[in-house]
C-alpha cells in the first residue's frame, strides 16, 4: 500500500508540474490539477497496477542482464545439451525441495525430447541447509561426481531420494560406480564451497528468485514446479 501510495503521489505531483507549466496563463491551479490528476487515477486504478507490473518487468530484466554471463556462461557450471542451443534453461534448486523433486521429470523429459534444440544449465542453490543440514553436502557431493562424470547419475538420483544423510548418499554415489576416495578428496576441495557460495550471492540479484525451483528459459522467469508455464514457455522459445 506504502508503494501505491508513493505511485500516487509521484504521478499527481509530475501530472501536476508538467500541467502547471503547460497553463501558466490558464484557470487551473496546481491544487485543481491534483485533484484531477488523483481522481483520474482512483477512477482507473488498472493503471497503477499496470504501471507496477511494467516497472517490476523493467527491473527483473535489467537485474538479469547485469548478471547475464554468471547466469549462462560460468564455466564452472554443469550443463547437458549444444552450447549453441536455441533454447537455454537454467535451474536453480535445492536436493531437499519438494517442488524441485516435482519438476525433474518435466527436465528429464525436456532433455529426452529436444536433445539438439535445449541446453539445462544447472545451478546448485542449498537454500534449505539451515534447516535440512544437508542440501550444502548433497550439492557438494554432485558436483564432486561431475569432476569423474557422473553428475547427471547423481543429479537424478539425489533429487529421487527423500533421505540426504551423508550417510545415504555416499552409499548413493557408491551404487553409482564413483571412486569414493577421489570423491572424498574432492569434496574438500575449497572451489566447490566458493562456486555454491557464488551462486547464493547470484540468486540474491536476482529480484523474483524468491526460493527454489527457480527456472530461466532464456529471458523467461518460472517460480516453483509450474509444469504448465514452463511447457508453454519452452515451446514459445522452440517456436513450436
Amino acid at each position: 500500500m506504502k508503494k501505491v501510495m508513493i505511485g500516487v503521489a509521484a504521478l499527481s505531483l509530475m501530472s501536476a508540474s508538467g500541467c502547471a507549466q503547460a497553463n501558466t496563463n490558464g484557470d487551473l491551479n496546481r491544487s485543481e490539477i491534483e485533484l484531477i490528476v488523483k481522481e483520474y487515477l482512483l477512477e482507473n486504478p488498472e493503471i497503477l497496477r499496470d504501471a507496477f507490473a511494467a516497472l517490476e518487468i523493467k527491473e527483473e530484466k535489467q537485474a538479469l542482464d547485469s548478471v547475464r554471463d554468471a547466469v549462462f556462461k560460468d564455466p564452472r557450471d554443469i550443463s547437458i545439451g549444444p552450447k549453441d542451443a536455441k533454447v537455454t534453461i537454467v535451474e536453480f534448486f535445492d536436493y531437499n525441495c519438494g517442488y524441485c523433486k516435482r519438476s525433474t521429470t518435466w527436465v528429464k523429459d525436456v532433455m529426452k525430447e529436444h536433445p539438439k534444440d535445449v541446453r539445462i544449465v544447472f545451478k546448485e542453490l542449498p537454500l534449505l541447509d539451515g534447516r535440512t543440514k544437508t542440501s550444502r553436502n548433497a550439492a557438494k557431493v554432485a558436483l564432486a561426481a561431475a569432476r569423474q562424470g557422473k553428475y547427471s547419475t547423481i543429479h537424478f538420483s539425489l533429487m529421487n531420494e527423500r533421505s540426504l544423510t551423508e550417510e545415504r548418499v555416499m552409499k548413493i554415489a557408491e551404487k553409482a560406480g564413483l571412486d569414493m576416495k577421489e570423491l572424498e578428496k574432492d569434496m574438500k576441495d575449497p572451489a566447490l564451497e566458493r562456486q555454491i557460495n557464488d551462486t547464493i550471492i547470484l540468486a540474491q540479484r536476482i529480484p523474483s528468485l524468491t526460493g527454489t525451483p527457480y527456472f530461466l528459459i532464456n529471458d523467461q522467469s518460472v517460480s516453483g514446479a509450474n509444469i504448465a508455464e514452463l511447457e508453454r514457455m519452452l515451446n514459445e522459445e522452440l517456436g513450436s
